[in-house]
Formats: C-alpha cells, sequence, structure tokens
C-alpha cells in the first residue's frame, strides 16, 4: 500500500511532539496546558513513549474530533519518531496509535488510511503484519469495500516476504478471499471478481504439502475450488488442479465427491464413465451445487481433449468424436466449435474427409508426466536439429 499524503507542519522550535499535545490540550479542553506541561516534563526526562502514552489515553478524542490534516501530522509526528527508538519501545507507541483509529468506524476511510500509514512507517517486518492483519479487520468491520481490491493484491504481492508460518498465510489468505467474497456482489462463476477469488483460494491450498491432513478450512476451500473449476467455462486452468496434494486431500473427508468427480472429468475415459458415475453418485452434484446436465457437457468438451491429446498425426475422425461424447454425428461440428470457443482446441474441420486437423489441445491435466513427456520431446527436436546442422555445416562452408 502507498502511503497517505505527507502533511507537512510548522513546529516553530518546539518539540514536534509537544505541538501534538498542545493539539490535544485542545480538544478535551484542557485551558489550564496541564496535559502540555506533564508532557513537557516527562520529554526532559527522557521518557518519550510516556509522552505518547499521556497524549493517546485521549486517543479516542483525537481520531473522532481533529482536524483531518491535523490527525495526519499528529501520526506522522508520533509515528515517525517512534522509529528512532528501540523496536519494543517503537512497537509500543505504534500499537496505542493503531488502537485509537480501531476505536470507532466514524471517519471509516480517514482511518484506514493512517492505519496504511503506520503499517509503511513500522520498519519492523515482524512489526507490520500483526498491523496488517488488525488492518484486515477494520476493514471488514468498518465496510470498506473500495479498499478490499487493493488489499487482496497487497497481500498477493507481499505474503511471502512476511516469513509467515503455513498456519499464518492460510489465516491471511482467507481473510482477503472470504472479504472479496463478501465485497463482489457477482456470483457469476466466470466473472473478474470470481477468478481473483480463485486466485487467492489456489495460494491458500499451495501451502499444504504432500500427505497433510485437511483441517476444516482446508476441505472447505479445497472444494470450493473444485467447485469453481467445474462451474466455470473457462477451462484453461493455470494449475495442476489434480495433482495440488491439498485437492489429493479430499479423499477420505466428507467432500471426497468433489475429488471424485474432478478425477472422473479429467482422467476419466470418456462420457460413458462419467455416466456411470453420475449414475452411482448423484448426491455429489446436488452438494456441489452442480447442474448434472452442465457438468456433462463440460465432460463432452474434456473428452473431446482426450481425444484430441491421443490422435494420431494430429487429427481425428467425425466417428471417433461421435463414440466418444456419445452424440450424433450431426453434433460433432458443433461440439469441435464449442470447444475451440472455449480455447480447449486450436483445430480446423475438414468436411469433405469427416476429420478435424488439430494444431493445439489443452490437456486435461499437466502434472510431472506430462512434464516427463515434454522434456522427451524436446531432447528429440534438439537432436534432430543437431543432424540437421551436422549434415547441412559442411555446404554452409563450402
Amino acid at each position: 500500500m502507498s502511503a497517505s499524503t505527507c502533511v507537512l507542519v510548522e513546529m516553530g522550535e518546539e518539540d514536534p511532539i509537544i505541538s501534538v499535545a498542545q493539539l490535544m490540550a485542545g480538544l478535551i479542553g484542557d485551558a489550564d496546558g496541564k496535559v502540555v506541561k506533564e508532557c513537557e516534563s516527562l520529554l526532559e526526562a527522557g521518557k518519550f513513549t510516556e509522552v505518547v502514552a499521556k497524549i493517546m489515553a485521549h486517543g479516542g478524542k483525537l481520531f473522532a474530533d481533529a482536524p483531518e490534516k491535523d490527525l495526519e501530522a499528529a501520526v506522522l509526528i508520533i509515528g515517525g519518531l517512534a522509529q528512532r527508538l528501540s523496536p519494543a519501545d517503537a512497537a509500543k507507541c505504534v500499537d496505542q496509535l493503531v488502537a485509537a483509529a480501531l476505536a470507532g468506524t466514524d471517519r471509516g476511510s480517514l482511518r484506514a488510511a493512517i492505519l496504511f500509514q503506520l503499517y509503511n512507517m513500522t520498519t519492523d517486518i515482524k512489526a507490520r503484519f500483526p498491523i496488517l492483519k488488525k488492518i484486515l479487520g477494520y476493514v471488514r468491520e468498518a465496510k470498506l469495500a473500495e479498499l478490499v481490491a487493493p488489499i487482496s493484491h497487497h497481500v498477493e504481492d507481499n505474503y511471502k516476504s512476511w516469513n509467515l508460518d503455513a498456519a499464518e498465510t492460510r489465516a491471511v489468505l482467507s481473510d482477503v478471499f472470504t472479504m472479496l467474497a463478501e465485497t463482489s456482489g457477482n456470483s457469476d462463476p466466470n466473472s473478474t471478481e470470481a477468478k481473483r477469488i480463485l486466485d487467492l483460494q489456489l495460494l491458500f491450498l499451495a501451502t499444504f504439502s504432500a500427505g497433510e491432513k485437511l483441517d476444516a478450512k482446508g476441505e472447505e476451500v479445497a472444494k470450493a475450488v473444485v467447485t469453481s473449476f467445474v462451474k466455470a467455462t473457462d477451462m484453461t486452468f493455470r494449475c495442476d488442479l489434480l495433482g495440488s496434494p491439498a485437492v489429493q486431500a479430499l479423499e477420505g473427508t466428507k467432500s471426497s465427491g468433489a475429488l471424485k468427480l474432478l478425477t472422473t472429468m479429467l482422467t476419466g475415459n470418456g462420457v460413458a464413465e462419467f455416466a456411470a458415475f453420475a449414475k452411482s453418485n448423484g448426491a455429489v452434484f446436488k452438494d456441489l451445487g452442480l447442474d448434472e446436465a452442465e457438468c456433462l457437457g463440460k465432460m463432452k468438451l474434456l473428452a473431446l481433449c482426450a481425444l484430441a491429446e491421443k490422435s494420431a498425426e494430429g487429427e481425428f475422425t467425425y466417428a471417433q468424436v461421435a463414440e466418444a461424447l456419445q452424440c450424433g454425428e450431426g453434433e460433432v461440428e458443433s461440439w469441435i466449435v464449442r470447444a475451440i470457443g472455449a480455447r480447449l482446441v486450436e483445430a480446423k474441420m475438414d468436411q469433405v474427409r469427416g476429420v478435424a486437423v488439430v494444431t493445439r489441445v489443452n490437456h486435461r491435466v499437466f502434472g510431472d508426466d506430462q512434464w516427463k513427456e515434454l522434456k522427451s520431446k524436446l531432447a528429440s527436436w534438439r537432436e534432430n536439429l543437431d543432424a540437421v546442422a551436422n549434415m547441412t555445416a559442411p555446404q554452409i562452408e563450402a
């Protein structure tokens, strides 16, 4: 997050912190200047943290009633000077400012801006993350929907640099994608908001290692990700979903049906196998909030991908498509067009020969086996290129 606008304040020769004490005295009606005198005495004794404590004893008044520019200046002064102290003392001063900012939802946008300001000026990495967690909670409580998207991008860009453990990483990512879901107001699984939530959920699932058991939240998110994939019309997925340890860990849980459905769709032998699954697992579709007919349509597209992957010499016949999709030959071309429109395959149809010539296909899964196959093909191509180079070298030299 970028810092708030810097406010420049004329201080004269007095210590900047005393000007904050004077501001506070005016806000609380301290006509005798008792607060200012006490702060001056503490400052002379070198007790800066006690000066801050004296001022922030009335922090609620400062954040509720101080003019906006005065409030920002006061925070800059206290927070900035605190950074010159030991980490422990600096944290004490900043914590008091944060607590005062969190104390109300009036002037919510201003309070949030100041919280970001304090987060940015805190140099101790360990102290920054707790502030961010409080910002997330405040934005949610104050219903500051306009701040959720920028916060989510900030978290995604920086969370790895915070040296969080797996539990902390999951907690902050969960907070962010939950807030995005609450504020998006868009239930379309193909919307930009839905894809953004999915990106963060995938990062959440990536924190689980092979063999690690899912907790309740992990199971919930893994189930949601599978459901999002099945619902979305854009199936050009950005990860090996079936190879995810978290998704694999659904086996044996109450949500194991989601894994069975995904496995059937991504590795099954076509529509016949899907139909058999649907017949004996009808409750799975209801549990995931999926329409069985829509899933069958997606299965047909994935079966077409599987056929294209295995096609000899880059083409397959209309008859093969009809068999794999269990549809009439009159429907074949429409299914090929749908697959092309979904960016699952690139192909040209030869109606005379009754074949489709494939130039590119999206693999249903792309895990270790696919990487090994690609590596083998690249090695073969390199050998062929080297052979051609060796054959043509004498002619070039001549």
